[in-house]
Parts: structure tokens; C-alpha cells; sequence
């Protein structure tokens, strides 16, 4: 196994190589993953059911965003996450489901386009207090 790690700033980046990487992170296997069954092993489930928050931070801050809805005279926060997966959008909603998240799915461009959004005021408020701003 070949473990690299290097800090830049306030970040480390870690690189890891071995062999049988894919038998402890199937997910990474070949392809395109919105055209393959993405799961999680069950100890990533038990990580996930234990810390949902931290799960939810990563899928916003790599595949989401928060930003000002405009509406005619009203502006306010929202959240809004993509992915041509299927499997990793029911991901992000079971967690959104875990910690009492309100969301809907507003279209699916194309039928290949999972969008969640999360625009309800005390959803926001828990999204920005856990999640925090997307920057």
C-alpha cells in the first residue's frame, strides 16, 4: 500500500494505492456511476445512520449548493443537489429523511437528472446550522 499526503494551506491531500482498494470502497469500481448500482457496505450505512450531518456536508459540498432563491419581491436561502445517479440522490434523501429535512425533487432533466431541493425555512435553518454554506 502507498499512502501520500501533502498540506497545502489549511488542506491535506491524501492519496492512497493499493490492489484491493475496490473491496473496501466498491463504489469506485469502472465506468460511469449513474449507469451502475452504487451501495453502501453496511459498515459505510452504520457510519452514515451514526453521522448524518457529515454525510449530507460532503454530497452538498461536492455535488450541491446553497444559494438566494429570487422570487418577485422575496429572496431566500436554499439548497439544491444534483446527480445523474439515482442511487446516491435516495442517498441524499434518506439522510435529508434522517434528520427531518424537508425536500422535493423538482425535475429530472432529461429523465437521467436527479434535483433535490431543500427550500423550506426550518430545513434551511438545519442545513445551514449542520451543513453550513457552500463557498
Amino acid at each position: 500500500m502507498d499512502v501520500v499526503a501533502s498540506r497545502q494551506g489549511n488542506w491535506v491531500n491524501v492519496s492512497v494505492y493499493h490492489s484491493h482498494l475496490l473491496c473496501l470502497v466498491p463504489q469506485h469500481g469502472a465506468g460511469k456511476k449513474h449507469e451502475r448500482r452504487i451501495a453502501l457496505e453496511p459498515w459505510q450505512a452504520d457510519l452514515v445512520s451514526a453521522y448524518p450531518w457529515v454525510f449530507l456536508r460532503g454530497l452538498v459540498m461536492t455535488d450541491g449548493c446553497s444559494f438566494i432563491n429570487r422570487t418577485g419581491p422575496y429572496e431566500y436561502l436554499s439548497y439544491d443537489f444534483s446527480n445523474y445517479s439515482e442511487d446516491i440522490a435516495q442517498m441524499f434523501t434518506s439522510a435529508c429523511d434522517q434528520v427531518g429535512v424537508r425536500y422535493r425533487i423538482t425535475n429530472q432533466r432529461e429523465g437521467r437528472l436527479w434535483d433535490v431541493r431543500i427550500n423550506r425555512r426550518e430545513s434551511v435553518a438545519l442545513m445551514k446550522r449542520h451543513v453550513g454554506l457552500k463557498s
